[in-house]
């Protein structure tokens, strides 16, 4: 089942939209957050018409996404270029995520400030995959997508926790832009991972997302620049930031994520 798929089967009951959770697009017992956050984003703007574009979203996972899972849409404020939205996320078995997006007009400003440039990284024609032994060693989810490192360390190699990695759908999403872009933004493993001495469970906890420029389409190659700033006491924290293959800043955010390892 291809993203747009994904987004079709999402269905609007009154005030809320349900889907039951795809498995292809899982991470053992969930949704994985990237899907479930692209999925809160399509139930905030199906339900209220003349949204402007995404700037920000924040989001807390706070329970498995599987089953039938419900979305709930309400505004929090509208204002003359601003509109922010939250979207509760429940399923049949208890809360699933919170999440709060930031919709704003376009402005003129005299400030500017140029984002910054495309790494210095391998192509993606040059770059091996992202696991050592290509998706047999990955979640569920990531056969969905084309990953490879660009840059900085293997997973479970004990070197630097930073990853720039390459990553394509492996079938065009379809469907929004900015959904896709939220799905695929979290579909590499987080940095730590490098430090990790053997596979182990993870979680996202909260993830914070600032849109730079609105994608046209998400169907080529972007990289995923992920560091961790500080791993400890079963919590990892991390810096992110997303280009377009032509060199273009889309996103940046900022990550915390449980892990069991």
């Amino acid at each position: 089942m291809r993203l747009g798929e994904v987004f079709d089967a999402l269905v609007r009951d009154g005030d809320r939209f349900t889907i039951t959770a795809p498995e292809a697009w899982a991470q053992g017992r969930t949704l994985y957050g990237g899907m479930t956050l692209a999925l809160a984003h399509e139930a905030a703007r199906r339900y209220f018409d003349d949204l402007p574009p995404l700037r920000s979203a924040q989001c807390v996972f706070v329970g498995p996404a599987a089953g039938r899972v419900h979305f709930l849409p309400g505004i929090l404020r509208q204002g003359r270029s601003t509109t922010m939205v939250a979207v509760e996320a429940v399923s049949d078995d208890g809360p699933v995520l919170r999440a709060s997006f930031v919709f704003g007009a376009r402005r003129d400003s005299v400030v500017q400030v140029d984002p910054p440039a495309l790494p210095d990284v391998r192509s993606p024609a040059t770059s091996g995959p992202l696991f050592g032994q290509g998706n047999d060693r990955a979640p569920g989810f990531t056969a969905n997508f084309d990953m490879r490192l660009g840059g900085g360390s293997q997973g479970l190699s004990g070197g630097a926790p930073m990853m720039a990695t390459w990553a394509k759908f492996r079938e065009a999403p379809g469907g929004d832009p900015v959904s896709a872009l939220l799905a695929l933004a979290d579909a590499p493993p987080p940095a730590a991972i490098t430090r990790f001495p053997a596979l182990a469970p993870l979680s996202s906890v909260t993830w914070h997302l600032d849109l730079v420029a609105k994608p046209v389409d998400v169907d080529g190659w972007h990289l995923l620049l992920a560091e961790a700033e500080h791993s400890g006491e079963g919590m990892t924290t991390q810096d992110m930031k997303l280009w377009s293959e032509d060199g273009r800043l889309l996103a940046t955010g900022r990550q915390n994520i449980a892990i069991f390892a």
